[in-house]
């Protein structure tokens, strides 16, 4: 079976290429700018394109797509740039998957088309998306577009919800800024004072849901959304413990009375993709160790 990954250079698509490779999967990586994190890897059944066309005149047969190309949310950034990195690569992506016939579109969606909810309600698929700023609006017109563009085509599609995700090349998150601090004996300032709860998911779940779709296919309907996430949700002030434990830290936590846009509860309820995919996260605890383990060896 051939897949194809846009975005497998990054810090989720590096990560899942590896995975795939071994379940013995050749692997299709469209490489835009550089290599990044899969600089320097080779492998048999990993070949690297720079132009769909190449796909053509090869006459690959690809039956899986992994769209995990996107614009995040840091830094200044206009809507015009998250729209062309976000809604425009997803259309051409669309395009491509039509004219190779693919069976299967996976898209990585976020938690970010989320905002606020209203007291005690619990995220789910079935929660109306209402994105609060560009990155989620743009991720949210592109999950539309799979819908609509792919309604009269035999391809199933299935979006996967993100919460924050961390691991080795993560590149932001609380997990990489507290670890940061951790290890520097740094003050952990906690904004709402650390009692919001969040839902923060370690990349070997990520990589295994996103692998359960693929191998799942033939349960799933045409269209469908997975919540994934960690099997529990933490106050950030119990995360920052957590680390601080973790790195024999003589860090001390801040508590601040400033609030910001983000400031409610993310409590995700992963049910579906449990029942359908056999989804098995992590806790929270048991993915930051790993992290805090692999980060530890990456300084030795």
């Amino acid at each position: 079976m051939n897949i194809l990954i846009i975005g497998g250079s990054g810090f989720v698509g590096s990560s899942l290429v590896n995975y795939l490779l071994s379940k013995n999967l050749k692997v299709f990586v469209y490489i835009h700018n550089s290599f990044g994190f899969l600089e320097g890897i080779e492998h048999n059944n990993l070949k690297y394109i720079k132009n769909f066309n190449e796909l053509f005149f090869e006459k690959v047969e690809i039956n899986t797509i992994y769209h995990a190309g996107s614009k995040l949310p840091s830094g200044v950034k206009t809507y015009e740039e998250f729209y062309k990195s976000n809604v425009e690569l997803t259309l051409k992506i669309i395009d491509l998957a039509k004219k190779l016939n693919v069976k299967q579109f996976i898209y990585l969606s976020t938690g970010s088309i989320f905002s606020k909810l209203e007291k005690n309600t619990i995220f789910n698929e079935d929660i109306t998306p209402n994105p609060s700023n560009y990155y989620g609006l743009t991720k949210y017109i592109s999950e539309k577009l799979l819908s609509i563009e792919f309604e009269k085509t035999d391809i199933q599609v299935s979006i996967i919800r993100f919460p924050s995700i961390f691991g080795k090349n993560d590149s932001e998150g609380i997990v990489k800024l507290f670890h940061n601090k951790s290890i520097n004996n740094e003050n952990i300032e906690l904004y709402s004072r650390g009692e919001r709860y969040r839902n923060l998911i370690y990349i070997d779940s990520v990589v295994d849901i996103l692998y359960k779709a693929y191998e799942n296919v033939q349960k799933l309907s045409k269209y469908e959304i997975f919540m994934a996430g960690s099997s529990n949700s933490l106050k950030l002030i119990d995360v920052a413990k957590e680390i601080i434990k973790l790195t024999n830290s003589n860090s001390k936590i801040v508590l601040v009375d400033k609030f910001p846009p983000s400031d409610f509860d993310v409590i995700i309820d992963i049910t579906k993709a449990q029942k359908l995919l056999n989804f098995k996260p992590l806790k929270i605890e048991d993915g930051l160790k790993k992290y805090i383990e692999v980060m530890k060896n990456e300084k030795i």
